[in-house]
């Protein structure tokens, strides 16, 4: 009995240890598995990332084209219930569209991204540190509004509107709207959709936070002051250059002393 019943313990540490050897065994079906996914996964990346740098830099091919020879100006404001804040200060300048705290949009494109189609109102509020979308307005250091804050007493959302040159009356702006869209309050335009609100030369535009007029109705928003109508005339007037005043030049005399003998 003893015999066997040692026979059967060597035939049993002989099969576990079999069967540890066995399961010792790399799985490389489950490893190749693996890899592949990875490869997988950082071509779907590489491929993703190199269709948008190709659309991103097939939309930055046009006008305003990389570092242009004379920039675009255009005049802006922002109309917080119908009173106008003070112009944006910054020294921000990303992407080679900022403002100089005088209301005026400096857009001349340092990159692709900024270019062409890419150069929207969106863009501007990302390089001057605003925040802006379909239902948030913040100037740097100002108060947040969102949709639905109480604005005249009444609820408020956010709105463009843009005026073809500075010469436009008020009443002839154009209520920015989504694209494909027939107008009404309900489609006011995302300055972060896909279209976005492009940057213009010589024209003006106004984002406003004001309460919801009646449906299809438009706001009473307001145009950018007269001081940056008149800054934005003379900037593209003149390419950019600013005038200054030379100082007066005072002729020299030479004066006669008398001499005496």
């Amino acid at each position: 009995m003893g015999k066997a019943s040692s026979s059967k313990k060597v035939a049993r540490a002989a099969g576990l240890g079999g069967s540890r050897a066995y399961g010792s065994r790399p799985p490389w079906g489950y490893y190749l598995g693996v890899l592949a996914l990875v490869i997988l996964g950082v071509i779907g990346v590489y491929n993703s990332r190199e269709y948008r740098d190709n659309k991103i830099a097939a939309a930055g091919g046009g006008h305003p084209s990389v570092n242009m020879a004379t920039p675009w100006f255009e005049g802006y404001a922002v109309d917080a219930c119908g009173k106008l804040l003070p112009p944006i200060k910054t020294n921000k300048n990303p992407y080679g569209i900022t403002t100089h705290g005088d209301g005026v949009i400096y857009t001349n494109p340092t990159t692709k991204s900024a270019a062409g189609s890419n150069a929207t109102l969106g863009k501007f509020a990302s390089a001057v540190g605003m925040l802006l979308n379909a239902s948030e307005l913040e100037v740097p250091g100002g108060r947040l509004y969102q949709t639905g804050d109480s604005c005249e007493g009444k609820p408020g959302e956010v709105f463009v509107e843009t005026w073809g040159s500075p010469a436009e009356p008020v009443q002839d702006g154009y209520l920015q709207t989504k694209k494909g869209s027939t107008g009404g309050r309900e489609d006011t335009c995302n300055p972060d959709c896909e279209s976005g609100v492009r940057l213009e030369n010589d024209q003006l535009v106004t984002i406003a936070f004001l309460p919801a007029p009646p449906k299809h109705g438009t706001p009473d928003i307001l145009q950018p002051p007269q001081s940056v109508i008149s800054k934005v005339t003379q900037l593209v007037s003149s390419g950019g250059a600013t005038t200054t005043t030379a100082p007066a030049v005072v002729p020299t005399t030479t004066v006669k002393t008398a001499t005496t003998t």
